[in-house]
């Protein structure tokens, strides 16, 4: 009886041993024939280059050998360590280019977009400034990747550059009356104008004009009508206070203060009597009359040294592909038809009275 209880006992332990051994080979056959997993991590990148060229890096994580390359010729690709240096070449085209960085290892393969700007050419944002004659200054914002130059065309105008920052001061103005300048900017190759006018309101604009020219042509006898450019709330307009028929016309005028022009409706309703109508026109060199309020003359109001006073030749402002020639007045009835010619002037022009 003892002798059957202890082989019992042999045999419960050896079955244990045996279930023991198998669980045991098991897990040898797994870790022996899966492989631990590798990864390829982008921690860090900044792949965008301006157009002067520049070097970025990535920097990634990984526990095996790491190999680069790019697929442009612009861009290289080096590694030490766990970072990548990229430097990409100057761009000298304005537009962009894109390529592929390629990183690998044995076991995973990452591809990450490189992106470079094309030159960007800095130009001025303002085509014109008008300052007061006590002077002033102007900043203004101008994006750019290529060196900027600036050249004033006057002493009383200055330039200065920081980073995108341009500050442009005009001197106070000691001549005592409208004056014009201009600073130019250059930046690749590429030119771009400020035009600069410093002016008073009330001694350079507003006050008593001559139209003139000649009459019935450009060999015809000068002739001068006169007229007054009068401001009310803000706006300015034109009347004529020394013709008796037309005092009472007030006609808008458009001002641009930034640039110190005016302009004048191409046509002008002067005087209603009884059904004939006192109206004035511009017309172009091949005598066609502009009806339209919109075409209008422009007057770029500018001091001139020889008269001594402010003037203006008068061009077509919205009239494409016309050339303005002269102003007419006509008395015509209410169908259009026209009853006679009261004033014509050729090659207009006009000159502001010095009282």
């Amino acid at each position: 009886m003892k002798t059957e209880y202890i082989h019992t006992i042999l045999l419960l332990l050896l079955s244990h041993s045996l279930v023991f051994l198998s669980s045991c080979s098991g897990d040898d056959e797994l870790t022996g024939f899966v492989p631990a997993k590798q990864t390829l991590t982008i921690v860090k990148n900044d792949l965008l280059f301006p157009s002067q060229g520049s070097t970025a890096t990535v920097e990634v994580r990984t526990d095996e050998a790491l190999t680069a390359h790019t697929d442009a010729p612009w861009a290289t690709a080096t590694v030490s360590g766990q970072t990548v240096s990229v430097t990409a070449q100057p761009n000298t085209s304005y537009e962009g280019r894109t390529a592929m960085l390629t990183l690998s290892t044995p076991t995973a393969t990452r591809q990450l977009p490189l992106q470079q700007r094309g030159v960007i050419v800095g130009t001025m944002p303002m085509d014109s400034y008008a300052a007061t004659m006590q002077g002033g200054s102007l900043t203004m914002t101008i994006s750019h990747d290529m060196p900027m130059t600036f050249v004033a065309g006057e002493d009383w105008i200055h330039a200065t550059m920081q980073g995108d920052v341009l500050t442009v001061t005009v001197d106070a103005c000691s001549e005592g009356h409208l004056r014009r300048g201009r600073l130019v900017s250059k930046c690749n190759q590429l030119r771009d104008t400020l035009a600069i006018v410093q002016y008073d309101m009330d001694t350079d604009v507003v006050g008593s004009y001559y139209l003139m020219g000649y009459n019935g042509g450009t060999g015809g006898v000068p002739v001068a009508m006169r007229f007054t450019v009068e401001q009310r709330n803000g706006a300015l307009f034109m009347t004529w206070p020394t013709q008796e028929q037309w005092k009472d016309a007030s006609i808008p005028l458009a001002f641009d203060a930034a640039s110190c022009t005016i302009t004048f409706p191409s046509a002008m309703h002067l005087y209603d009597n009884g059904g004939n109508y006192d109206r004035a026109y511009f017309y172009d060199t091949e005598g066609i009359i502009a009806v339209s309020d919109s075409r209008g003359a422009l007057a770029r109001l500018d001091y001139s040294n020889e008269i001594g006073a402010v003037a203006s030749v008068l061009t077509a402002a919205n009239w494409p592909g016309h050339k303005l020639a002269g102003f007419i007045i006509r008395s015509v009835r209410a169908n259009g038809l026209v009853q006679n010619t009261l004033a014509q002037i050729a090659s207009p022009a006009i000159m502001k009275i010095t009282e």
